[in-house]
């Protein structure tokens, strides 16, 4: 088995590189659940110009019955005056013939005088039927005057509201356009990044699988305290296709990010800086009385004062003398994974340090029982022991995955 000799730098590189390749996921992640609130705010905005287009043809059809009843008015008030202008016309012509009767009847003796003041009161009686048809002809005429204004002014309102409703249409169906436009986009979009989205996923799901822990305790975020009553989707509510795309998408973009978040966090890193694989993982013969035993970690051989780093950020939960395994520091890390650096020469941490990748926990040495120096190093999850080299490996292929993929994912010239 032939091993890479990783440098700190390069380990540097390669997490800058991982952390670009999460920029670009979470970027596009972004645009493509922004997609999805533009088209739920269109949506909405189109529903609330349908209840005003609603309510706008209700207030039409209201102004539409009150400009008819007020015709039916008009119409009323116009027969109205034509009565009252022929009744006036008839009390005209009354009057003019009692005018001439008293002319006729002054020229007369003056027998004729009690008919001529029966007359001339028959006359006056007329003047004054005459004044008070005018003044009710006045009265129809300012009548008949109001209801045409008013008959203009809802014809005005009428014609701003088919404008406002021509208007809202417009709007309408532009934004439906727009709408179309988007899902095309976003359709386009989703065929691009799923297939990408799941061989990466498929990848660095089959680097980490190969590990043996819970990959769902990576994946899956920890969800807030939620209830209630459940309440099924009608078939109206139901997601289209489209919608069960992005959904998946959507998914698999969270699980990618969840499982890139947690590389940082996960002991993939060496601990030393020249890997010389002295004792593996497993079953083995003991060294000191050569009977089979289970070995929990893996030995690396080096000349003592070589510095050992830690493999993953975490807490010091122990540092100092363990028995069997001399000086050691363990730490704790995220997930339930632990790392355990035994038969130090030196400790240079103490319980409650806050360490990074490549910060120096130790030196190796020999301490404790050991038949020389080496570094036994031992990664635990949920306190079940786990074989390093598979967490190296791991580191392995997916800082080689990152350097192939990075052409692909640095971003272009800005234009």
């Amino acid at each position: 088995m032939r091993w890479l000799r990783i440098s700190r730098g390069a380990q540097v590189s390669a997490l800058a590189v991982g952390l670009a390749a999460l920029g670009w996921v979470a970027h596009t992640s972004y645009r493509t659940l922004a997609h999805q609130d533009i088209l739920d705010a269109r949506d909405a905005r189109i529903e609330r110009l349908n209840d005003e287009i609603a309510t706008w043809d209700a207030e039409r059809k209201r102004l539409r019955r009150e400009i008819a009843q007020l015709r039916n008015e008009r119409d009323l008030a116009v027969a109205a005056r034509n009565s009252v202008t022929k009744e006036l016309t008839q009390r005209v012509r009354e009057r003019d013939e009692a005018l001439a009767t008293m002319t006729r009847l002054r020229d007369d003796s003056a027998g004729a005088e009690e008919a001529r003041a029966v007359q001339h009161e028959k006359a006056e009686g007329l003047e004054r039927e005459l004044a008070s048809a005018y003044i009710n002809r006045w009265h129809v005429e300012e009548s008949l005057q109001v209801a045409e204004d008013r008959i203009a002014a809802l014809e005005a309102e009428g014609r701003h509201l088919r404008d406002r409703n021509a208007a809202t249409d417009r709007q309408a169906t532009a934004l439906k356009d727009r709408i179309a436009s988007l899902e095309l986009i976003q359709g386009e979009l989703v065929a691009r990044l799923a297939p990408v989205t799941s061989n990466e996923l498929a990848r660095l799901e089959t680097h980490l699988g190969a590990i043996g822990i819970d990959l769902e305790r990576l994946a899956s975020p920890a969800e807030d305290d939620a209830g209630g009553p459940f309440i099924a989707l009608t078939e109206t509510e139901r997601p289209t296709p489209a919608d069960q795309r992005l959904v998946a998408l959507a998914t698999g973009i969270q699980r990618l990010d969840a499982l890139r978040a947690a590389l940082p966090e996960m002991p993939l890193a060496i601990p030393v800086e020249t890997m010389e694989l002295r004792s593996r993982f497993g079953n083995r013969r003991d060294p000191f009385n050569r009977r089979l035993a289970f070995h929990a970690g893996t030995d690396f051989a080096g000349p003592i004062g070589t510095p050992i780093m830690a493999t993953a950020p975490g807490e010091v939960i122990r540092a100092g003398w363990a028995g069997a395994y001399g000086r050691m520091v363990r730490v704790k890390h995220a997930f339930g994974i632990t790392t355990t650096y035994a038969h130090l020469s030196q400790i240079d941490v103490k319980v409650g340090d806050q360490v990074d990748v490549g910060d120096v926990v130790g030196e190796l040495g020999s301490s404790g029982r050991s038949t020389g120096p080496h570094l036994h190093y031992e990664v635990r999850f949920d306190d079940v022991p786990r074989d390093p080299l598979r967490f190296i490996e791991a580191g392995r292929h997916v800082q080689q995955q990152q350097e192939q993929d990075r052409p692909a994912i640095e971003p272009g010239p800005t234009p």
